[in-house]
């Protein structure tokens, strides 16, 4: 069992990122198991659907878009993704119920947990600051269990502390006490300074291997890219992650010079 708390900047992209995680892992055959509780079912769903058909939705006033939409809502259907009907603030034990569930009748072995704060804001919303950290304490030592006791990888979504936008997040940045970083076996950031997008891992308890990897958006299909390379022209972050951490502007790819002459 492994728990990963993963954070990164309101609006940074990190649920986007994990629906792509989860959607490539279902290709390869894990049962993923999805508790959003700050965007509702239907709207992460019809993004998942976008990364899964590498490609804008079907549109009305598009050619056979009820046939293409239909055709890929089917082949969308054979994913071994599964979700939790929660929204918002919920009770924490009759989420493990759920979780214990999809382990035992859906087989899952990877569960994301969208987000932490509103997942407790039932228990929190009338608690001084101080009795919130213990109920997100809490929360996090039962998820640790859990993940032990039950074998699966649980990823753990946890909004940071605000500070200021263009400040690089650290292991402190996490919101609530020490306790999530410490529990946790992996710790992911998904840093954004206005410019720039990559994940910074923070902590690796099995292997040890820290370090970031620079991302690449593509807004046509809903999917980041390690390789820029990978994107199509005009799509994407319109900066670059250079060698020495600076970004520039992307300039268009040019055609090879042609040969000299013989």
């Amino acid at each position: 069992g492994e728990l990963t708390v993963f954070t990164g900047p309101t609006g940074s992209g990190k649920t986007t990122l994990l629906g792509q995680l989860s959607i490539d892992l279902a290709e390869q055959g894990t049962n993923c198991l999805w508790g959003s509780f700050e965007i509702k079912n239907t709207r992460l769903i019809h993004k998942l659907m976008q990364q899964f058909g590498r490609a804008p939705l079907p549109v009305a006033g598009t050619d056979d878009v009820e046939v293409r939409l239909n055709a890929l809502a089917d082949r969308f259907e054979n994913l071994p993704l599964f979700f939790m009907r929660f929204h918002g603030g919920s009770d924490i034990d009759e989420v493990i119920d759920a979780m214990e569930y999809a382990v035992y009748v859906d087989d899952v072995s990877l569960i994301i947990l969208d987000n932490m704060q509103f997942m407790i804001s039932r228990n929190v919303s009338t608690r001084s600051s101080f009795d919130k950290f213990d109920v997100q304490d809490l929360a996090i030592e039962k998820f640790r269990k859990f993940a032990t006791e039950h074998n699966v990888h649980l990823v753990l979504v946890v909004h940071p502390r605000k500070e200021d936008e263009t400040t690089k997040l650290g292991i402190s940045s996490i919101y609530g006490s020490a306790k999530a970083t410490q529990e946790a076996d992996t710790v992911m950031i998904l840093q954004f300074d206005g410019r720039r997008k990559y994940i910074d891992i923070k902590k690796n308890r099995f292997d040890g291997t820290t370090g970031v990897t620079p991302l690449f958006f593509d807004r046509k299909t809903g999917r980041y890219s390690e390789d820029e390379r990978m994107l199509d022209d005009d799509e994407g972050e319109p900066f670059t992650m250079r060698p020495g951490g600076g970004g520039g502007k992307r300039q268009p790819r040019r055609p090879p010079p042609p040969p000299p002459p013989s």
